[in-house]
């Protein structure tokens, strides 16, 4: 069991690990937390930048039960900030939704082994060379490329896989 703090405005959401249950609030920040034994952890943040996400990383690095990181609507959010998500290599979720990410950045995401949703719609600057890298997440079984206009069926071509489901629709 794992106690660990935060000085951000952080939302917590719990689950029993391995459940496919909806996420039950928590707890939220800024504070010190400490996970319920046998339950993963999603969390949640918003308004922030690189800047910040590299500080939150800081902080949640040594928290094995975080399964799920929630980035969406960060437009502050670019590719040189994925860099800090390398070490989070626990992750079986992670949201980018809306962030201001063009692709180059997702190269950051090739050590998370455990990656198994990924979801990165409606970041409208990402295009087809961009979202090459994702070949190499293997865990990966579901991506969500909605609203991301630049990718084309033949981009997604060169992702797709047996496995893998992903959501596009322009």
């Amino acid at each position: 069991m794992t106690k660990f703090s935060s000085v951000l405005p952080i939302t917590l959401y719990d689950r029993p690990i391995g459940s496919s249950e909806l996420w039950q609030d928590f707890d939220r920040g800024p504070g010190i937390f400490q996970p319920r034994p046998g339950y993963e952890l999603n969390l949640r943040i918003q308004n922030i930048d690189n800047l910040t996400l590299k500080s939150l990383v800081a902080e949640i690095v040594d928290v094995p039960e975080l399964a799920f990181l929630n980035l969406s609507e960060n437009r502050k959010i670019t590719d040189p900030g994925l860099e800090a998500l390398a070490r989070l290599t626990q992750l079986k979720g992670l949201n980018l939704s809306s962030c201001d990410i063009t692709g180059p950045g997702l190269t950051f995401l090739a050590g998370l082994s455990h990656l198994e949703h990924l979801n990165l719609s409606y970041c409208n600057r990402i295009h087809d060379p961009g979202i090459r890298m994702i070949k190499s997440l293997r865990s990966l079984v579901y991506l969500d490329l909605q609203g991301c206009v630049k990718v084309t069926r033949g981009g997604i071509s060169k992702i797709d896989r047996r496995g893998l489901v992903i959501h596009y629709k322009n």
